[in-house]
């Protein structure tokens, strides 16, 4: 098995998910960073104050998450309370990747990928760096939401429940490598955001054309709020650990 491989595509798939809606942890800020109009007057302030309210909300409560855009789609149900999850993300001709998270224990099954192992593999969650759950909860933070948020530097009101505004890459994800190497065209990328009558985040759509023109936009909706979540252990039978180029390139 060419485990260097295995490690760049398998985590290519997931990543997808965590570059492009700002997943990771970031140290010493529990409140977004906003800049802009969002700072500059409280008309502006104000829905920043409601969109970050309603991503918190995505810590509370399990949530199904689905993935919507021309580079990887699918999804599937997480807990942030009890570190559950069970997701599907779909790459097309790059492969599909299964991922379970049962407390601190994750597993991964790539198919569709030539070389890829016929068994899961298996990894110790709290070796996997800030990416912690495989880049989708990092920090208790379905599909990485509340991360998403403090790369906000201007947000408005564009109807009922429903936001306009640009993020600032740089910000959500000081420390990505990939983030910087985009440069400028990062800081300013155009989202909108929709919340339900329970001041939840229901929607997101970042426009990742400004990054790249081929990767269009991108959509995560949050929906089936309380569904249970109940991952099962793969067999021992069928598990095998992960390589270490798999640990490493999750920024464990």
């Amino acid at each position: 098995m060419n485990t260097r491989r295995l490690a760049t595509t398998g985590v290519a798939l997931v990543a997808a998910l965590g570059l492009l809606t700002g997943c990771g942890k970031q140290d010493g800020a529990d409140t977004p960073a906003a800049g802009g109009s969002a700072a500059s007057s409280s008309a502006s302030v104000a829905p920043l104050d409601e969109l970050t309210a309603a991503a918190l909300k995505l810590g509370e409560d399990s949530v199904r998450v689905t993935i919507t855009s021309s580079v990887v789609n699918g999804g599937g149900l997480l807990d942030p309370r009890t570190k559950a999850t069970d997701m599907t993300l779909d790459m097309g001709s790059q492969g599909k990747v299964r991922m379970i998270a049962i407390g601190d224990d994750a597993w991964m099954k790539i198919s569709g990928m030539a070389g890829a192992p016929k068994k899961w593999l298996h990894m110790d969650a709290t070796k996997l760096g800030a990416s912690g759950q495989m880049n989708l909860m990092p920090d208790g933070d379905p599909g990485g939401a509340k991360q998403m948020i403090k790369g906000v530097t201007e947000v408005e009101r564009t109807g009922d429940h429903a936001f306009a505004g640009t993020l600032d890459y740089t910000k959500a994800k000081p420390d990505d490598k990939g983030i910087k190497a985009l440069g400028a065209k990062a800081k300013a990328v155009p989202f909108t955001a929709k919340t339900d009558d329970q001041g939840r985040l229901i929607e997101l759509v970042v426009d990742t054309s400004v990054l790249s023109p081929a990767a269009g936009k991108l959509k995560t909706t949050y929906t089936d709020f309380g569904a249970a979540v109940a991952p099962q252990k793969p067999p021992a039978s069928q598990t095998q650990e992960a390589p270490e180029e798999l640990i490493k390139a999750f920024g464990g």
